[in-house]
């Protein structure tokens, strides 16, 4: 009996994609192992992501069909404009000649989606205005703070007709969403918490979003959390844009998670690495956070923080791209490297990896457990080997390494030394959850051997 939760990443860029090797933010996740489906975020493209698939002859595919719950991290456009032609192929369109009221066969929703304020009327007047009628039902749930107004399911004639009205579900005085959904698993029910992240704009107590001065407008965002409420407790932490998730904490503790999903939309690369990068690192800072995003080394200390065992970076920006099979110059496959790496010696816990389309991260039933909380070291060697390691990156060590290649037209200035070099690398990574940081000086490049990194791009298959 599979007995493993999954997500399948669908789509890895940010915002300013798609592009030729990353579709924009979408995920599934099987948690519950009865074919049933949970989204995360839902893309322009979301739905011919499912018919790109690399076939693979070990596991099955994830099918749009299978999609039962949405859950919608915030309202920007690279997250949510592919709902509608999802929603349309997952809920059947009527017979030709018939109108949807006629041939509903169970007036139950189909299809459940929870988001921020707006979805609702997000879905409901493009289905409007498209004139678009289907067979089956949907439902939308949205998540309000006491300062959002609610979008009015009564009269029923404000409703799309294939709408069933949906709840109005408020946060509680801690600011959390908790239970908003609930599944039975093969092991143990699984239930649906939720918490803000801050995106851009300022927070309140750390929880309510209120307007800056100089007439800025924050962009209210979510974090999900996806837990086993019994034994063995898995959870599941996928956050939206963020560039301080510090206010979504104590849902993501007691236990740890063992999957964190984090944005790592910008990183600053060396010369060393990419000769064409010309950014400084205060430059790709004041970038990120000016606009609500996160850079690796962020990512990894908040995993750090909560004490993630497994971490994966997504909403890669768009000079990441991912690297191809058939790739001849290994500066796409370095540049990866160097950001899994940066993540990973902030986190310090194991190698982070930088998400793909189509990527799959299993999520094992732990061997052991103690305290019904914490993995053992044995569980966590477990749960690391079955993290997908793609052949375009070697292993990345947890720590920093004396032994780490540099490029050899790397120099020193006279009287420095390696372990200068080294220590100056290390402080790359002096973060805090908010992404303040110390300054630090370059201290040379690293890459992998071309003839190795060639040979396994000879061998990496189901790419396009």
């Amino acid at each position: 009996m599979e007995t493993a939760m999954s997500v399948t990443f669908l789509g890895t860029s940010s915002g300013g994609g798609p592009s030729l090797s990353r579709n924009c933010s979408s995920l599934v996740a099987d948690v519950l192992g009865d074919g049933s489906l949970w989204m995360v975020d839902c893309a322009e493209g979301t739905l011919r992501q499912f018919s790109r698939q690399p076939y693979s002859p070990d596991r099955s595919q994830p099918r749009v069909s299978q999609i039962s719950k949405m859950f919608i991290t915030h309202m920007h456009a690279d997250h949510v404009m592919g709902i509608i032609p999802l929603l349309r192929n997952v809920l059947y369109p009527p017979p030709a000649g018939e109108v949807a009221e006629q041939v509903l066969v169970d007036p139950s929703p189909k299809i459940e989606i929870f988001g921020p304020a707006g979805i609702r009327t997000f879905v409901r007047s493009i289905l409007k205005m498209t004139l678009t009628k289907t067979r089956d039902n949907y439902v939308v749930h949205e998540l309000l703070t006491e300062q959002d107004q609610i979008t009015p399911c009564d009269p029923p004639e404000v409703m799309h007709v294939n709408e069933v009205a949906g709840r109005d579900i408020v946060c509680s005085e801690d600011g959390f969403w908790r239970n908003i959904s609930r599944g039975k698993g093969r092991l143990s029910d699984v239930a649906v918490d939720a918490g803000p992240i801050l995106h851009r704009g300022k927070f309140m107590r750390s929880i309510h979003l209120i307007h800056p001065c100089h007439g800025f407008v924050p962009d209210p965002c979510l974090g999900f959390v996806f837990r086993e409420c019994f034994h063995p407790y898995r959870k599941v932490v996928v956050l939206g844009d963020t560039n301080d998730p510090s206010a979504i904490i104590p849902l993501c503790v007691n236990p740890s998670p063992s999957l964190l999903v984090h944005e790592a939309t910008e990183a600053h690369i060396s010369q060393d690495i990419d000769p064409k990068s010309k950014r400084s690192f205060e430059t790709v800072m004041g970038k990120a956070q000016g606009r609500g995003h996160s850079i690796p080394q962020m990512a990894g200390t908040f995993a750090k923080t909560i004490g993630a065992q497994k971490l994966v970076l997504n909403h890669i920006g768009g000079r990441f791209p991912a690297p191809g099979p058939n790739d001849r110059n290994p500066v796409r496959a370095n540049v990866i490297a160097e950001i899994e790496r940066q993540a990973s010696e902030a986190w310090g816990m194991g190698s982070a990896r930088a998400a793909w389309d189509f990527m799959r991260v299993a999520i094992p039933v732990p061997t052991e457990t103690v305290g019904d909380t914490q993995a053992s070291t044995s569980q966590q060697a477990s749960c690391e080997s079955e993290f997908p390691t793609p052949s375009h990156t070697r292993t990345i060590p947890s720590k920093p390494s004396s032994t780490r290649r540099y490029y050899h037209t790397h120099t020193q200035s006279p009287g420095s030394s390696s372990h200068h070099n080294n220590s100056s690398s290390n402080n790359r990574n002096n973060f805090n959850a908010n992404g303040q940081q110390h300054r630090y000086r370059e201290g040379g490049g690293r890459r992998a051997d071309r003839s190795e990194r060639q040979d396994e791009y000879g061998s990496r298959k189901g790419r396009k």
